[in-house]
């Protein structure tokens, strides 16, 4: 791979502070951590790794290198974090900086990056945003519905009665989007169904 001169945007640095970060945290030497690579299969060698951390200075004038996205699973894997601890700033405070999304605030950030929400809402939206990226960015069972509006709330029915469960009674009542399951048991919002009130879907896939 090239090593001269390469200019990295928002995201790119923030994966080599975070690497450079977690593996101190660790207390791994870039030898350990190349170590540690070529034991999931993913070498890189030690000027490769400093090379990727030299990119957390801005306008720096060293080599730098970097990550692809092979190189990132390999390194979340063997430092231990999730993909999106390497890509966002460590920081729930403030706003953060995003490559092709600019300044966003550090918490849309993280439940973005997590899966947990849209990057972006539209003014005045009723929920359908929220819906719209759950089932894109999620898989059946992971989705975590805002039962609290209406269009979550037909997400919930929907993804039931696909699963053969049945549907849910509201309490609205706890002033928090809770909803009682078919069978018992109850789940608040945002969460997703729980594994147990699933039933086992029928070879070739559909409901019940």
């Amino acid at each position: 791979m090239t090593t001269g001169r390469i200019e990295l945007s928002a995201s790119g640095r923030a994966v080599a502070a975070n690497v450079k970060r977690l593996r101190k945290a660790r207390g791994m030497s870039l030898r350990a951590l190349s170590e540690a690579l070529s034991g999931v299969g993913r070498a890189l060698s030690q000027d490769a790794i400093n090379k990727i951390e030299n990119g957390a200075e801005r306008d720096t004038k060293k080599q730098i290198r970097r990550v692809d996205v092979d190189d990132l699973m390999a390194l979340a894997v063997v430092l231990g974090v999730n993909p999106s601890a390497l890509l966002l700033p460590p920081t729930a405070d403030g706003d953060v900086e995003l490559t092709a999304a600019g300044m966003v605030s550090a918490r849309v950030a993280w439940k973005w990056a997590d899966g947990r929400g849209p990057l972006d809402v539209p003014e005045g939206d009723d929920g359908t945003a929220h819906v719209d990226f759950q089932r894109d960015a999620r898989p059946t069972g992971l989705r975590a519905w805002k039962i609290t509006t209406a269009a979550g709330r037909k997400a919930v029915r929907d993804e039931l009665a696909e699963d053969g469960i049945g549907q849910p009674e509201w309490d609205d009542e706890r002033g928090e989007g809770v909803v009682r399951l078919p069978g018992g048991g109850e789940i608040g919002e945002p969460r997703p169904i729980p594994e147990k009130y699933r039933q086992q879907r029928p070879e070739g896939g559909g409901g019940a």
